[in-house]
């Protein structure tokens, strides 16, 4: 063979490769975009937008408020597949002093976690695992008692790394899904399959917020209690 022939060959081999790698990326991303759309359907007035490496942030509405979602992959964990956390945020005003996150496992790689922001350090309620780090604002741990059996129970699920409540509303950071370890290892590619997020675990993460926001919102006052406070005034 003639050394223009082996460098045609050459050639040849490293744009088949070009496109075999370009072809396995565009497919990546594909399966990236897709993560979300079984929750579609759950929203009203919906709108998509890439977030992080081309993975899924969805906006719109779900009764009447405003909900947040986003997927964040994390390959900074050593000695871990890399890890793809969900973010659900609810809109909603609550009382000036509802300023607390709880934190689960906390190892201080947590990019996307908000809790070692606030000032206070609070103690955890009896209710919640003990490897948990309770941080919050002055008032913040009396709204925290009245909420910690909502706490409790939606961070009974492993899988839910952080609750995070604040005065325009609340947040829970989710373990969506773990790596695939072949794509991982051979390739360092952030890699998590083709599975869509199930619609009935994001509603169960979903509710879970709205018990909390129940407990700490204020209760309302009765009607015939508002015509006596009129009567009086």
């Amino acid at each position: 063979m003639t050394l223009f022939a082996f460098l045609a060959v050459l050639v040849a081999g490293f744009a088949g490769l070009g496109w075999l790698l370009n072809r396995e990326r565009s497919a990546l991303w594909r399966r990236r975009r897709a993560l979300l759309a079984d929750c579609r359907p759950l929203f009203e007035r919906v709108e998509q937008a890439d977030g992080v490496g081309g993975f899924p942030r969805l906006s719109g509405e779900i009764a009447g408020r405003r909900v947040v979602v986003e997927l964040m992959p994390d390959t900074m964990t050593l000695r871990r597949l890399p890890q793809l956390w969900l973010s659900l945020t609810v809109m909603m005003p609550l009382p000036g002093g509802a300023a607390f996150g709880v934190l689960a496992r906390p190892s201080g790689s947590e990019f996307y976690a908000r809790t070692p922001d606030l000032p206070v350090r609070l103690e955890p309620p009896a209710g919640l695992p003990e490897d948990v780090m309770v941080r919050g604002r002055r008032r913040g741990a009396a709204f925290l008692a009245q909420a910690e059996r909502a706490i409790a129970d939606l961070m009974a699920d492993p899988r839910v790394k952080e609750v995070l409540v604040m005065p325009a509303g609340l947040r829970v950071v989710f373990q969506a899904a773990e790596g695939q370890r072949g794509q991982h290892l051979l390739l360092r590619q952030c890699d998590f399959g083709d599975a869509g997020f199930d619609p009935a675990l994001f509603m169960r993460l979903y509710d879970g917020l709205e018990e909390i926001a129940r407990r700490l919102s204020p209760a309302p006052t009765p009607a015939h209690l508002q015509e006596t406070r009129g009567q009086r005034a």
